[in-house]
C-alpha cells in the first residue's frame, strides 16, 4: 500500500506514516492543514502518474531547477511561507518514491525497479471547494483567466471536459433528497427541477450549485476507468519504441520493419484507465444532513463499481467538517464488519446496501489536532470512527445546559 508523510509544512507540524486506504478522510479546524494535506497527496500521486505514462523523462525534469516545489507552489496554491528548513515530504508511491527536504532542495524521486513494469495510467481529479464557480459565474471558462495554470483552472477545463458527456438524452440524477436531474445543452448546464421543469443552474439553488460537480465529476471519472485513452498515432508509436529491443528499432527507424497491429494493441491496453482517485474538498457545502448522507452514498457506490472494472484500486480522498459524514462511514463500516462477521446471515442482506458495502480496512480516517499532529480516528476493535474531536459543540451545550439547569433546579 503507498505511503505519504508530511513533516512541518505551514500548519502541519507531523502527520505521521498515512496508508492510502480506498476512502480516505480528513478532518479538523480551519486552517489546520487538511487541504495543504490533500494538495501535497494529489501532486505526488500526479507526479507518479506521469512519470508512469509519459514518453520523455519525467523524473529529470522535477528532480531539477526546483520544479517540484515551483509547481507544487503554484498549481495548488501553496504559501512560499509554509516551506522551511525542516520541511519533509515522504511519498512511498506504487512504482515510486518520492523526497524532500528543506526549502532550497530539489526533490529526489526514484522508480522502484521490482514494480516498474506493473505502471499504469490512472485518471485524478481535484474538485476544490470553489467548484460552485462553474454556476455561480457565467461563461467561467472565458472569465477566469489565471496567469499560470493551477488547481482551480484545471478543475475548471475538467468540468467542460466532464459535462459533455450529459446530454438531454443522458440527464444525471443528482445526490439531493428530491428528484433533481443534470444535464448539458449547448455548452449550458441545466437541473430539472422535482416538478420536471429545468432551469439553467446559475438560477438553482447554493445546495444544487454545490453538489451538481461532484456528482458529474465522480460519475465521469469514475465511468473512464477500463477505457482507452486519446492518445495520437505518434505517442502510440513512442511508447511501442520505449518497449522494443534495440535492434527491433533500428529496424523500424530504417523503415525495414513495419509496425503491425498486434505490436501496438497491448500498447493500446496499456494506455487504458485502469484507477480513479477522488480529491474532493468539503463535500457537506451548503448541503442538507440527507443529501450529505446520499453524496457520500454514491460516491462510495461509484468506487466500489470501478473496483471491478479497473486492474489498480481506486481512491477517494475528502476533507471534511461535517459530522454526518463522518457518521455515514460509520454507517458504512458497521455494515462491513457485519457481513465479515456473519457472512451468509440473509436479514443482513435485507439491511446492507451491497452496492455500497467496502471492507473494514478500505476506510481510514485522521483529525489534526490543534499541535498541526494527524491523530488516527479509526478503533477497529468496535469498528467506527471516532467523531469526538469533531462533534465538541455537544459537550459545549451539555456543559452549558447542565449550568443553566443547576440554578434553575438546584433546591
Amino acid at each position: 500500500m503507498a505511503t505519504i508523510h508530511i513533516k512541518n509544512l505551514g500548519p502541519i507540524k507531523d502527520t505521521g506514516l498515512i496508508n492510502l486506504a480506498e476512502v480516505l478522510l480528513i478532518i479538523g479546524r480551519q486552517s489546520s492543514g487538511k487541504s495543504t494535506f490533500m494538495k501535497v497527496l494529489c501532486y505526488c500521486r500526479w507526479i507518479e502518474k506521469k512519470i508512469m505514462t509519459s514518453f520523455e523523462n519525467t523524473i529529470q525534469t522535477y528532480t531539477h531547477n526546483k520544479r517540484f516545489t515551483k509547481d507544487l507552489k503554484q498549481f495548488h496554491r501553496i504559501d512560499e511561507i509554509y516551506f522551511s528548513d525542516d520541511t519533509e515530504i515522504i511519498y512511498d508511491g506504487d512504482v515510486v518514491t518520492i523526497s524532500l527536504t528543506g526549502t532550497d532542495q530539489n526533490a529526489k524521486i526514484v522508480r522502484k525497479q521490482e514494480a516498474w513494469e506493473e505502471r499504469y495510467n490512472s485518471k485524478l481529479s481535484y474538485i476544490p471547494a470553489e467548484r460552485n464557480l462553474v454556476s455561480a459565474v457565467r461563461n467561467i471558462n472565458d472569465t477566469y483567466k489565471a496567469k499560470e495554470r493551477d488547481s482551480i483552472f484545471n478543475f475548471i477545463q475538467e468540468w467542460y471536459e466532464a459535462k459533455d458527456a450529459y446530454g438531454s438524452d443522458n440527464k444525471l440524477s443528482l445526490s439531493l433528497t428530491d428528484d433533481f436531474k443534470y444535464y448539458n445543452d449547448k455548452g449550458l448546464d441545466y437541473v430539472v427541477l422535482p416538478n420536471g421543469k429545468p432551469i439553467t443552474s446559475f438560477y438553482a439553488s447554493s445546495g444544487v450549485q454545490s453538489i451538481m460537480p461532484i456528482d458529474v465529476m465522480t460519475d465521469y471519472i469514475m465511468g473512464i476507468v477500463g477505457k482507452v485513452v486519446k492518445f495520437s498515432m505518434t505517442d502510440l508509436m513512442n511508447r511501442l519504441m520505449e518497449s522494443l529491443d534495440t535492434d527491433v528499432r533500428e529496424k523500424i527507424e530504417h523503415g525495414t520493419h513495419e509496425v503491425t497491429e498486434a505490436e501496438l494493441a497491448p500498447i493500446r491496453e496499456k494506455m487504458k484507465y485502469q484507477s480513479a482517485q477522488l480529491f474532493i474538498e468539503e463535500p457537506e457545502q451548503n448541503l442538507y444532513p440527507d443529501a450529505q448522507r446520499m453524496l457520500i452514498q454514491n460516491i462510495i457506490r461509484h468506487l466500489k463499481a470501478v473496483q471491478s472494472v479497473g486492474k489498480h484500486r481506486s481512491m477517494v480522498v475528502l476533507t471534511t467538517h461535517s459530522p454526518y459524514i463522518l457518521s455515514t462511514l460509520n454507517v458504512l463500516m458497521a455494515d462491513a464488519a457485519a457481513i465479515e462477521k456473519k457472512p451468509g446471515d440473509g436479514r443482513l442482506k435485507e439491511i446492507v446496501d451491497d452496492t455500497t458495502l467496502l471492507s473494514t480496512d478500505a476506510i481510514s480516517a485522521y483529525f489534526i489536532n490543534k499541535e498541526g499532529v494527524f491523530e488516527d480516528i479509526k478503533d477497529m476493535d468496535i469498528p467506527m470512527l471516532s467523531g469526538i474531536d469533531l462533534d465538541s459543540v455537544s459537550d459545549w451545550v451539555d456543559e452549558h445546559v447542565g449550568r443553566i439547569n443547576e440554578i434553575l433546579y438546584a433546591e
